[in-house]
């Protein structure tokens, strides 16, 4: 279970990687805000990366804490014998 829910939020860390690349790309462009017409919202681009990064930064974090109950981790610091 725990090896699902590891593989599980390393494929969400790289999702969210995705577009966090892409929004600090058109931030570094000179993009300030990003709208969305069909929906009448507008989001500004160094709130959009700050919560990406956040989001990110938390999707790794819980990865590394599930490794932590993986069996093979613990062989390597002796907390199986």
């Amino acid at each position: 279970m725990t090896q699902a829910l590891l593989v599980i939020l390393y494929l969400v860390a790289a999702v969210i990687l995705i577009p966090l690349i892409g929004a600090l790309g058109f931030w570094l462009k000179g993009a300030n805000v990003i709208a969305l017409p069909g929906l009448g919202i507008l989001i500004a681009m160094p709130l959009l990366v700050i919560v990406l990064f956040v989001a990110e930064v938390g999707v790794i974090f819980c990865a590394a804490y599930c490794v932590r109950y993986l069996p093979a981790v613990g062989m390597f610091f002796d907390e199986g014998a």
